[in-house]
């Protein structure tokens, strides 16, 4: 087998001095190293090395526009170290443009440095691993929840991480578990064609769509939206938007973004035998996106009004696995 270490920092690639954890060079290069028994050869690139709370629209641009320049022909599999805060937000960015690839794709982090005898790195590294010789494709992130197995989240699902260092998929169910060395898979998707068209572009992601999330207090007369071509608003769980009136209102947001000619996208929309009145004809006013998490939703958007034309449509339509 040949395989692509792909290292871009995070905790798993960090040392501690001082008390102080930060993204340490020399630590990526330690765990190549121990990663070239997993293989029967390696390559290592490092397309940055940063903790990724540190991450922006260029960042993510950084390691896109690498993962898209790859030539997967030469590879059995690649493994990605990556920090676990903003991992969802690669993790859904790469599950979608990368759902064309025809090699396993997986991404993992660790819960504390890998020096730290508490941490999970290493079994999440020898988990992907294994992931990757019991499968044929997909892009997946490899993660172990404290007191659990290891469990593999399709890549397109992953949540962010709760309080805990929780991770979980969009909709509850993992897409595989790691048992006695050995992975059960309950979803293995097969590569899908349509948005090929991206591999060896050159795609600078912009910093023009805002997400906003729902909660209660929330002032849409604060919120600037110079340079924003799209809004994504994460409603509430069943679909619903304040509609009380005045600057929290959805009416308020809507009327924001007719003027300033931005798009105005919302998730989730539920459907069932009655709708609330908070809820009712929402989708005159906004586009709907369903289907998937506000995560993968807003690296969606992102991708999507990074280009222009037929390529936006093509990516605001895919319909990946």
């Amino acid at each position: 087998m040949k395989i692509l270490f792909v290292f871009t920092g995070g905790t798993i690639g960090s040392s501690v001095y001082k008390g102080v954890a930060d993204a340490d060079r020399s630590v990526s290069n330690k765990i190549g190293n121990m990663c070239l028994r997993f293989g029967d050869t390696a390559d290592f690139a490092f397309p940055y090395n940063i903790l990724s709370e540190n991450a922006i629209c260029s960042t993510l641009s950084d390691i896109f526009n690498f993962m898209l320049s790859v030539d997967y022909d030469k590879y059995d599999g690649i493994i990605m170290t990556h920090g676990s805060d903003t991992l969802a937000y690669t993790a859904n960015l790469l599950g979608l443009a990368l759902s064309w690839v025809s090699i396993p794709i997986i991404i993992t982090a660790a819960d504390h440095v890998m020096s730290d005898p508490r941490s999970n790195g290493a079994e999440n590294l020898s988990a992907a691993y294994a992931l990757i010789k019991s499968i044929k494709s997909g892009v997946f992130a490899v993660w172990k929840n404290t007191g659990e197995k290891v469990l593999a989240h399709l890549a397109a699902k992953l949540l962010e991480a709760d309080g805990c260092d929780k991770f979980s998929s969009w909709g509850g169910a993992a897409a595989g578990i790691y048992y006695n060395e050995n992975w059960q898979m309950t979803e293995i998707p097969a590569p899908c064609d349509e948005l090929r068209f991206l591999k060896n572009q050159q795609i600078n992601i912009q910093n023009n769509v805002m997400l906003l999330h729902s909660y209660v207090g929330l002032d849409y007369s604060a919120i600037d939206l110079t340079n924003k071509s799209a809004v994504l608003l994460k409603l509430y769980h069943s679909g619903t938007a304040c509609m009380a009136g005045g600057s929290c209102s959805f009416d308020y947001l809507v009327d924001m973004c007719k003027k300033s000619g931005t798009d105005l996208y919302i998730t989730p929309i539920k459907n069932g035998s009655y709708i609330y009145s908070t809820a009712k004809n929402i989708t005159d006013f906004a586009k709907p996106i369903c289907g998937m998490s506000e995560f993968a939703a807003y690296t969606r958007l992102l991708l999507a009004y990074s280009l222009e034309g037929t390529q936006r449509e093509n990516v605001l339509r895919a319909r990946i696995y």
